[in-house]
């Protein structure tokens, strides 16, 4: 056989197989998941909404494409990979939670792209400026918050220690949602008697020395919302245990860390909660610009019953 025709035989075959193998491979609509760090909570959200989609009848690699990145707590690499999944045209861009949804909305915003964005676990998505108002629909932007009432909480925690005066919190002062929260806190505890002591830390290998910084000056830590302290949990136990310092914490999943007690949103149903949104959005894109965020449905209070006989605390019942 010809040398140049046998280059070309082959050439039409390869062709053909490719045709033939993609042709029978449906394009499956993306859903580009971006989570700035993996700890407990965050995971439990996400795999609350890979649930929900799966019990919806979206399988993973049957009816959707999903695609699962960390930020690693760098901003700058969420906007990178909120690029990517924009330049790969993604159905939807799901984000956990605050910072990363942040990123990934402006780099929506500046591609001029149509695609949605739903997020998660944000505390509070009006002082992020992820929408405008929790009350009425964004144009292409929801998501489900994690907030819960920190009046709620400190009543819950001070069932447990009730001649508690001052509360100790490690925040990045990164995190507009931290930031947000420890107003609230503040002024929560002036109402009720009771004195913060902020410690701040700006990474996650800053924390163990922000907590040090804590212990001859409170009574209890508590961790709310906050990814960079919750991402480096341990090490708040393992300082705290240093003076029997009490821990309390927002995220549930940090119980069996060694929390004595946790108020938060149940963050797998907010997963579920959020999965449904997804759903939604990609059997009818239209409605991403008529879904109004909404918060949590599960809140939940726990208390640690080992960690309780540690610290010599009796739970109340009521707890």
């Amino acid at each position: 056989m010809n040398k140049n025709i046998f280059i070309l035989a082959t050439a039409l075959t390869v062709a053909g197989l490719w045709w033939k193998n993609s042709s029978n491979k449906p394009v499956l609509p993306i859903v580009g998941v971006i989570q700035v760090v993996e700890h407990p909570a965050l995971d439990q959200t996400r795999k609350g909404i890979l649930d929900e989609l799966q019990s919806q009848g979206f399988k993973d690699e049957e009816k959707i494409d999903w695609r699962y990145e960390s930020a690693q707590g760098n901003p700058s690499l969420a906007t990178q990979i909120a690029q990517k999944f924009i330049g790969e045209n993604a159905a939807v861009i799901v984000t956990i939670p605050t910072t990363v949804s942040q990123s990934a909305l402006q780099a929506i915003q500046q591609s001029d792209s149509n695609i949605p964005l739903v997020f998660a676990s944000v505390t509070n998505p009006v002082t992020a400026k992820l929408v405008k108002s929790d009350k009425q629909a964004e144009k292409l932007v929801t998501g489900v918050s994690n907030y819960v009432s920190v009046q709620k909480q400190f009543d819950y925690f001070k069932k447990i220690l009730p001649n508690m005066k001052r509360i100790g919190v490690v925040y990045n002062p990164g995190e507009v949602n931290s930031i947000t929260l420890n107003e609230e806190m503040t002024k929560t505890g002036k109402a009720m008697g009771l004195e913060i002591v902020f410690a701040a830390a700006s990474r996650t290998v800053d924390v163990g020395a922000a907590t040090q910084s804590l212990l001859d000056k409170v009574d209890a830590i508590f961790i709310n919302n906050d990814n960079t302290a919750l991402a480096s949990f341990d090490s708040i136990i393992a300082v705290a245990k240093l003076q029997n310092i009490p821990v309390f914490v927002s995220d549930l999943d940090c119980l069996p860390k060694g929390a004595l007690a946790a108020l938060g949103a149940d963050q797998y149903a907010l997963g579920r909660q959020v999965g449904k949104m997804v759903a939604n959005i990609l059997r009818n894109p239209e409605v991403a610009s008529s879904t109004v965020m909404e918060y949590p449905d599960v809140v939940r209070g726990e208390g640690n019953e080992k960690v309780a006989a540690e610290l010599k605390i009796v739970l109340p019942s009521n707890v």
